[in-house]
């Protein structure tokens, strides 16, 4: 069987979403495509504007076959932790043979290039790094310099700079160091992208979901937002829908913002101690945020009064994300899941599940009485998710909806 699988977040699912499902099927005929998605949280360290079983319907609408759930410790990590985690749920499924992706220029031999001298980090590389982070430059920046140095008589210094800088072809070297670090038998299928790109801001026919969840933002009373040309112009008419129901329910969107005062008030209440518990908390930065926290009067001042030049604005809100939803670096240590968390299938989908059963180690969770068989360990794992979830409901626009244990009885999205 040729089993395709992307790992994604549809933040929310767009155009440039649909062609690449669409290019998936034209070029290369599968006979399922699996989705690894992002929960409730994001690797943007952010939440995801509606939750992740809107986008599962989204996703399945699009022409996925099935939506498993990236455990939250992976979705709202570094590109390298969310990479590996993500390849290493689609390769414990044991079904998934190919990887495909978008990029912004199909260059296959860099990518793998790349990717293997990152995995096995020769004398010169290593140096070249140290070299650099001395200099004072942000790791990514000194990770550049020292590839470039490295590459200079393989591939043209220019071009490198320009592919290093890009974020699709970024976290496709991560997807294949995790693939070869771990392995796997997946062979990778990159797709050209096509449209706006990863930060753009204005709505476009291809846009960036970035541009999407501005949009929303920007006009939280549009009237009709089916109708609405900009986002018709944008957004399959399933998306839509979807989006349209999950506002009029006032399940959504949530924004980053909403979670402003029990990050305040998680960070107040928060020792020095306490901070030395989380991944990516080192070089005085807990007397940074401890500092910041009392002279903020806001989410966006607080993070502009932590950010540096070592931890610019993304990466701070991972680490507030990961405070917020207790994420600890032990949690992240290990990059394995322990479990298979089916969000939703198609009937196509739903035939794959007893070829997963027999071939995977991993128990397969769809249900509350899934949940409640896990072993100890297992069971750690997904309260994390589970709390993800509950933590999520705090910020959706109606108290009504705000739900605890939506993960115990909500059922899978099937169509």
């Amino acid at each position: 069987m040729k089993i395709i699988g992307i790992i994604a977040e549809y933040n929310p699912f767009h155009n440039g979403h649909y062609y690449h499902l669409n290019k998936i099927k034209e070029e290369f005929n599968p006979d399922a495509i699996i989705i690894a998605m992002s929960g409730n949280f994001v690797q943007r360290g952010e939440p995801a504007i509606f939750d992740k079983w809107a986008r599962t319907y989204m996703a399945l609408k699009g022409g996925a076959d099935m939506v498993v759930e990236l455990p939250v410790i992976f979705s709202a990590s570094t590109a390298e932790i969310f990479a590996e985690g993500a390849i290493n749920l689609l390769g414990e499924m044991k079904i998934v043979n190919y990887l495909s992706f978008g990029v912004e220029e199909k260059k296959e031999k860099e990518l793998i290039k790349i990717a293997e001298i990152l995995i096995n980090e020769p004398p010169l590389f290593k140096q070249e790094l140290k070299s650099n982070l001395k200099k004072g430059l942000s790791f990514p920046s000194a990770r550049e310099a020292a590839l470039i140095e490295l590459l200079k008589d393989e591939f043209p210094k220019n071009d490198l700079s320009i592919l290093l800088k890009k974020p699709n072809f970024i976290l496709g070297i991560e997807y294949c160091k995790a693939i070869l670090k771990n392995g796997y038998p997946i062979d990778i299928l990159p797709i050209l992208r096509k449209g706006s790109s990863y930060h753009e801001l204005e709505i476009k026919p291809i846009p960036s979901a970035t541009a999407v969840r501005r949009f929303l933002k920007e006009n939280p009373n549009i009237q009709n937002i089916n109708e609405n040309q900009e986002l018709k112009n944008s957004l399959p008419c399933f998306t839509l829908d979807i989006i349209k129901n999950e506002i009029e329910l006032k399940r959504g969107p949530v924004f980053f913002e909403n979670f402003e005062e029990i990050i305040f008030a998680t960070l107040l209440k928060m020792s020095r101690e306490d901070f030395n518990l989380y991944f990516d908390i080192k070089e005085g930065l807990d007397r940074r945020i401890q500092n910041a926290v009392k002279r903020s009067k806001n989410i966006y001042e607080l993070i502009d009064n932590i950010k540096t030049k070592r931890y610019p604005e993304t990466r701070i809100r991972r680490i507030l994300t990961q405070i917020l939803l207790n994420i600890t670096e032990k949690d992240i240590n290990c990059r394995k899941p322990n479990y298979i968390r089916i969000l939703g299938f198609s009937k196509k989908g739903f035939s794959l599940i007893k070829e997963i059963e027999k071939r995977s180690s991993l128990p397969i969770v769809i249900s509350a009485k899934d949940i409640n068989k896990l072993k100890d360990e297992q069971k750690k794992k997904i309260e994390k998710d589970i709390l993800a979830s509950d933590i999520y409901s705090l910020a959706r626009p109606s108290k009504e909806q705000r739900i605890f244990g939506l993960d115990y009885f909500k059922k899978p999205i099937i169509i």
